[in-house]
């Protein structure tokens, strides 16, 4: 792995772990065993690291908007497998969700690319909440779905930004609480089996996602 590479994997995993505010370009530049002019030939400040890592973030997100409801497939299932991307992406960027206190303004490219991404999670979710509703195993109105999304939307784009300012958890654990309680808000609407396969699906996706994370 190159030097470019090894700053930016470690910077990241230290964010996620430390905290963004928590984390200096002299201590990354000892553990990675180089000087702090190498680091700075790579990455004149923190705050291009962060640059770095956010277009790495815009990428991934852009891939985990792709997944979309199949009409031939189990709406459930498919719901499960956005889980699993989106939780991993909250895993691998949580300073990004969480930190946001300490960092500022976003990185340009997140604010370049903001509106179509806040659009485009909307429009995925709300093609997932339609679709339960059209099989059945989801009882919402119409006319609601909207709302239902953009609270969806908001949960899980603040829950860590909350956990952080509430003093609680940082790490994985909060991930998982994210996304408990993202499900409180249609799950008594399910129908049983659909509510105990997503509400089992989030418990056991965590460990997976921590470790794919890594």
């Amino acid at each position: 792995m190159k030097t470019r590479e090894r700053i930016i994997a470690l910077a990241q995993t230290r964010f996620n772990e430390l905290g963004y505010g928590n984390v200096t370009t002299a201590a990354l530049a000892a553990e990675l065993g180089i000087s702090e002019g190498n680091l700075w030939y790579h990455f004149k400040t923190k705050r291009d690291l962060l640059e770095a890592i956010s277009a790495e973030f815009v990428l991934y997100l852009n891939e985990r908007l792709a997944l979309l409801p199949d009409k031939k497939a189990d709406v459930i299932e498919g719901y499960i497998a956005l889980m699993a991307s989106h939780e991993q992406e909250l895993l691998r960027y949580r300073f990004l969700y969480r930190d946001q206190a300490d960092y500022g303004g976003h990185s340009q490219i997140v604010l370049d690319n903001i509106t179509g991404l806040y659009d485009k999670s909307r429009a995925q979710f709300k093609a997932f909440y339609s679709e339960m509703v059209r099989v059945g195993v989801l009882d919402w109105p119409k006319n609601q779905l909207d709302s239902l999304t953009v609270n969806a939307v908001i949960l899980i784009r603040f829950g860590l930004e909350y956990l952080r300012e509430s003093q609680q958890a940082f790490d994985s654990s909060a991930v998982e609480k994210t996304f408990l309680q993202h499900l409180t808000l249609f799950e008594h609407r399910l129908e049983p089996a659909a509510a105990k396969r997503l509400r089992y699906a989030v418990a056991n996706l965590s460990s997976d996602a921590a470790v794919r994370a890594a």
